[in-house]
């Protein structure tokens, strides 16, 4: 029995329907709007504009490009053999293994202690200011773009690893959370309907992916949380957890939730990487 085209998924009137109005230079988000608010999915109306596309031989690239992880178990980059260990869709996400040897986890953690690390904030939603807020009760140190030469190689390391320009990446965050402390779930991405983002959209556009990378596990607790799936992820040093914010249309992914859950025992470092649309300027 010969495999059902995605375009025939819903019948021979909603093909019809999709190749003419692609004939007819209609803009595919206009499209998949309306077909997602019928018997389509996400996932399957994209599929189908872009096979109806390839019927028509038009080449549109209507879908916006975003930081990903190469389709690949083993990716080799700066004498790291970073291992992919899990993929998953909600959100657009990969756990990773090795991203970080071990002699860079402890240089990061004694160059920030050496820096000095302070009482993390949040970004306010009306003013865009950084505000101490309950919710988070980490301690950080933000470093500036290439700030040591181990810096920058992680950074380049990080922009190959994702396909994107280390241009549009903000300077990483190093953050220390000791017993009791966690992040109550939030977005990294800036809500364009709130006044405080437009600071934050203006200096790059809005974030599009974040890794999350372990410097140090704690003895118990700490995992990364994404409470609308319910994926856990537990530390583990010179690891980490890639996810899209924003979805390949440029909509924040209400999916990509997420916390880090209060530690238990012990301390949990970590180190975030934020990349924007465009190039982001300090």
């Amino acid at each position: 029995m010969t495999e059902k085209s995605i375009l025939d998924q819903h019948g021979a009137s909603w093909r019809q329907w999709i190749l003419d109005n692609l004939e007819r230079n209609c803009n595919p988000i206009g499209m998949l709007e309306r077909m997602t608010k019928s018997v389509w999915n996400t996932d399957q109306a994209k599929a189908a504009i872009d096979q109806g596309l390839v019927e028509i031989n038009k080449n549109l690239n209507w879908r916006k490009p975003i930081p990903s992880i190469p389709n690949s178990q083993l990716v080799a980059l700066d004498q790291q053999t970073i291992r992919v260990l899990g993929r998953f869709n909600q959100p657009k996400a990969a756990l990773l293994d090795a991203v970080l040897s071990q002699n860079e986890c402890q240089k990061l953690i004694q160059y920030a202690t050496s820096k000095g690390l302070k009482s993390s904030g949040v970004v306010d939603g009306e003013t865009g200011q950084s505000i101490q807020h309950q919710a988070r009760t980490s301690s950080t140190v933000f470093f500036t773009r290439a700030e040591t030469p181990l810096i920058d190689r992680i950074e380049q390391r990080l922009a190959r690893l994702t396909n994107w320009p280390v241009s549009h990446g903000e300077g990483l965050q190093i953050l220390r959370y000791q017993e009791d402390q966690q992040y109550k779930p939030h977005f990294d991405w800036f809500d364009p309907n709130k006044p405080g983002s437009a600071k934050h959209l203006e200096r790059g556009g809005q974030r599009v992916a974040t890794t999350i990378m372990y410097l140090a596990a704690p003895t118990l607790g700490g995992a990364t949380t994404f409470p609308k799936t319910g994926i856990e992820v537990q530390p583990n040093v010179g690891g980490a957890m890639f996810f899209n914010d924003i979805d390949d249309l440029g909509v924040p992914d209400q999916l990509s939730l997420h916390a880090g859950a209060p530690v238990i025992e012990g301390t949990k470092i970590i180190m975030t990487y934020w990349q924007r649309e465009q190039a982001f300027r300090k």
